[in-house]
């Protein structure tokens, strides 16, 4: 049985996947949507480079799907390769929010709620991070895969 941790992580990179999915989607077929809802004069030069950059957005968004869902698929299998993937993935939005949060303390008033998710997210961060380097848990992805007896 995998412990609950490992499901969650999984779940985790398997939902933001399916997200990202869906904003890729949603720039790909919104650029040329907004360039076609502009004046005649303009909605044709503007459609055009408004779906090119929606399809490079949203590839530039599935790519990051595909390594999120892979990185699920790799926590939910003991890859080793998917819990350092899985630990910096964590690790580089927290060096982003603490700058974030220090301007909205400092600047930002009445950004309270905005501080909250904030802080909610970079304490997901942390524990993800805390509980893929404790131990027990390392153990679980060092393992070696037995070979069948004949």
């Amino acid at each position: 049985m995998r412990p609950s941790g490992i499901v969650l992580i999984t779940l985790s990179n398997l939902l933001d996947a399916l997200l990202l999915v869906f904003v890729a989607i949603t720039l790909a077929t919104g650029g040329g949507v907004f360039g076609a809802m502009l004046p005649t004069g303009y909605r044709i030069r503007l459609a055009e480079v408004g779906g090119v950059a929606g399809v490079a957005a949203g590839g530039f968004f599935l790519v990051f799907a595909l390594i999120a869902a892979l990185v699920g698929y790799g926590i939910w299998s003991f890859r080793e390769w998917a819990r350092m993937l899985c630990i910096v993935f964590s690790g580089v939005p927290i060096l982003f929010s603490l700058p974030g949060l220090l301007f909205d303390f400092s600047f930002y008033r009445g950004g309270y709620p905005r501080v909250g998710y904030r802080l909610i997210r970079l304490a997901i961060n942390v524990l993800i991070i805390w509980y893929l380097g404790q131990p027990q848990i390392k153990a679980l992805f060092h393992k070696t895969p037995r070979t069948p007896q004949v």
